[in-house]
């Protein structure tokens, strides 16, 4: 199928390579990048953020050489539009609940303390940020264990993220929303809840029930002209790339 030559992303064999990746993937990449750099000498250029809103700047004309998401839905889009050579599934994430101790937070009690009125619950943003998607997921989970619960979740969960692109340097919206004082619990990959433990030491980190979890399937894929991409991403699916994507918490 012929391609929009208005909306075609280009491969950057010329330059650096372009990496774009879903902000929960930004310590496995800068490490996978780190060591693509070493072996191959091509420089990598890397971008993160909210996995829908990446797919929406490919679709648009965004430069990239690799693109990976936290939701293969999106990588699945762009290959069938020809705009990825391939679309492959190389790692998984799942959820869990960061919340300060006073809130009592336990697996326990879980579903329980998340509904109480007066605990200030934060997610990402559904739609643009699968992690916002897949906390959705769980609310309808939690709605079947006990009715109810999904309209209270839907009705005070606080987007505070996933809408906008972080900029370089930024701090995670997480952590800003606990140094900040605006929420008591959030609900993220655990992934980014052991990124955001780093920073804000007393954390409580839940992992949510398997019950009750939704495990995320992250696709990724190169531009189909992008030999400098299609090695990354063969790094990334290798024994190698593998172990480095476990040793940041994914499975």
């Amino acid at each position: 199928m012929a391609l929009d030559t208005a909306v075609q992303p280009q491969s950057t064999a010329s330059g650096p390579m372009q990496l774009l990746a879903a902000g929960s993937l930004r310590d496995a990449m800068n490490a996978m990048k780190q060591l693509f750099e070493q072996e191959s000498g091509v420089s990598v250029n890397a971008a993160y953020g909210p996995s829908g809103k990446l797919r929406g700047d490919i679709e648009g004309g965004r430069r990239m050489d690799v693109f990976a998401s936290a939701s293969i839905e999106h990588t699945n889009i762009l290959a069938d539009k020809g705009l990825l050579a391939s679309s492959l599934l190389f790692t998984h994430n799942e959820l869990c609940v960061a919340s300060t101790p006073a809130a009592g937070v336990t697996e326990s009690n879980l579903l329980e303390a998340l509904a109480q009125p007066a605990l200030r619950l934060a997610t990402s943003t559904p739609v643009s940020d699968p992690m916002g998607d897949y906390t959705w997921q769980f609310f309808k989970k939690a709605d079947q264990a006990k009715a109810g619960l999904y309209g209270i979740f839907d009705n005070k969960a606080m987007k505070l993220s996933g809408a906008t692109t972080p900029a370089p340097g930024e701090k995670l919206p997480y952590v800003t929303a606990f140094e900040a004082d605006k929420a008591d619990a959030y609900i993220m990959y655990c992934t980014n809840a052991m990124m955001t433990k780093q920073s804000v030491k007393d954390l409580v980190i839940i992992r949510i029930p398997d019950a009750l979890n939704v495990r995320s399937n992250y696709g990724i894929g190169a531009h189909p002209d992008s030999t400098h991409g299609q090695r990354f991403v063969d790094l990334v699916m290798s024994e190698r790339g593998q172990a480095i994507l476990k040793q940041y918490g994914f499975n």
